[in-house]
């Protein structure tokens, strides 16, 4: 019986075959080689922010705490004893601006309405008249006056600086370049403390905590003229990037809202406060804020009380405020890069509530010493981490920027806590305060893991529903949908 043989291609067939395998060479090489340009201009466009926007406003960051921070510094150098203040005092000389700042959180959303130089410039200088005026007062009601002046002025900065660069980086670049930004927050208190240092050992009639205000205010009027003419808008308008560059740095991102620039969309003001995202967030930003406000206004205090003299206080501060930087930085690049936002978070708040553990519950000198370190080197990273994480998963600029007034004013609430849980009375161990800042911290823990597994659960039926996103998607119109949108995935 004859055998049946496979009949052998022609060669028609076989030059057919050949144009098709050239065909899909060329088709991969046009692909890989668009990849890479879009890679190159990406790196370029970022690169350019990370030059001409990110230093201007991590300075104006760090300006802002050091007018913010430095009533601790003051009240080391002799401001409640000279202005004859009892602690019930001094605590309300705090809460005035924090309740004032809470309040108005929501001026985040001048930042979406009004030109970034104008709006930015106008702040600066009114915040740096607050704070030089700060060191001229001679009484309780002034000095509490120009708390609330500095509020105001603050409150429309403050939360506004990240929903701003949250505009111009992708999501895996925000977590970086919001930990450099929010790091310079111990960077600001650790040059706080090295300046309070300096300036009380200056030989004035004019008391140190007088000069502490009065010196630390300055630079912010100074910053008004950078801020106006270099600060950028948008990146759609940016001036140090060309036509082509500005087009790109629009298109790079992977979300595009088309409402308009000096506009809110109703649509998704309603979906920012009808989302329990915001809200968890708001809640993670509470324990993390508690801690954070914790520090940087009780932190001389609580060294002063390990038996060191107020200007050693001061410069002691220094040390683990720049480990906290540098820790911020370190988490939030590993965040990026591996994409993990929840077990990061857990991990920082780990570390940050063992610091505050031993602060509650041990006496020694060095032990909590060191556990100041272990505090700030947690809870700076899990404040980052948990902003980026939020913004990560609000499309729309009015969204992201509802999302933040909820995080900022649900959050800074924890700061009155702080404000009243530190009394002279309790020194030198202040365990009810370093108690309270233990549970909050420990409390970031669950809730950023179930947030992640929550995360991870909706991403799955995304992808089951609507099959997995490409990695060559253009940007996703999430102007009226926002991030339920089938083809926005939330970070984990």
């Amino acid at each position: 019986m004859a055998e049946n043989k496979d009949p052998k291609p022609t060669s028609a067939e076989h030059v057919e075959d050949m144009d098709n395998v050239k065909l899909e060479a060329a088709q991969d090489l046009s692909t890989n080689q668009r990849r890479a340009t879009v890679a190159m201009n990406s790196l370029v466009v970022r690169k350019q922010y990370d030059i001409r926007v990110l230093p201007l406003v991590w300075v104006l960051f760090i300006i802002s705490y050091l007018d913010r921070g430095n009533i601790g510094n003051a009240k080391t150098a002799g401001a409640q004893s000279d202005l004859g203040l009892n602690s019930t005092q001094w605590s309300w000389v705090l809460l005035s601006f924090y309740i004032t700042y809470t309040c108005l959180e929501w001026l985040v959303l001048c930042w979406k309405i009004f030109p970034a130089h104008i709006y930015v410039s106008v702040l600066c200088f009114l915040w740096g008249i607050s704070a030089v005026f700060s060191g001229l007062v001679h009484n309780y009601a002034g000095l509490i006056a120009c708390r609330v002046a500095l509020a105001i002025v603050e409150a429309g900065f403050g939360a506004g600086v990240p929903y701003y660069l949250s505009l111009c980086y992708k999501r895996h670049e925000l977590g970086t370049r919001l930990s450099i930004l929010l790091g310079s927050s111990p960077i600001a208190n650790c040059i706080a403390g090295a300046m309070a240092y300096g300036i009380s050992q200056i030989h004035s009639k004019v008391a140190p905590w007088r000069l502490i205000f009065i010196i630390e205010g300055a630079p912010s009027i100074l910053m008004v003229l950078p801020v106006w003419f270099f600060l950028m808008d948008s990146p759609s308008t940016a001036k140090f990037l060309t036509e082509e560059e500005r087009t790109f740095a629009v298109e790079r991102m992977e979300t595009r809202d088309t409402t308009g620039k000096s506009t809110l969309s109703k649509r998704q003001l309603l979906a920012g406060l009808a989302d329990y995202k915001n809200y968890c967030h708001a809640c993670l930003h509470f324990c993390c804020n508690y801690s954070f406000a914790s520090l940087s206004n009780f932190l001389p205090t609580i060294i002063a009380g390990m038996g060191y003299s107020s200007v050693n206080a001061q410069g002691l501060t220094a040390p683990p405020y720049l480990a906290a930087f540098l820790s911020s930085i370190l988490v939030a690049w590993i965040s990026d890069r591996y994409g993990s936002r929840g077990w990061l978070l857990a991990l920082s708040a780990t570390v940050g509530a063992i610091g505050y553990a031993l602060l509650a519950t041990q006496s020694g000198v060095a032990v909590r010493y060191v556990a100041i370190w272990l505090a700030s080197c947690g809870v700076f990273p899990a404040l980052a981490i948990n902003m980026a994480w939020m913004l990560n998963n609000n499309a729309g600029e009015t969204k992201k920027g509802i999302g933040m007034s909820i995080l900022s004013i649900i959050g800074q609430c924890s700061s009155f806590l702080a404000s009243f849980v530190f009394p002279d009375s309790d020194a030198p161990y202040f365990i009810t305060g370093t108690a309270i800042g233990c549970g909050l911290t420990g409390l970031i823990i669950p809730t950023a893991l179930v947030l992640h597994f929550r995360y991870a659960a909706e991403n799955r039926r995304k992808d089951r529903e609507f099959g997995q996103v490409q990695p060559d998607l253009a940007p996703i119109d999430v102007s009226d949908i926002g991030d339920k949108h089938n083809q926005f995935r939330l970070l984990t």
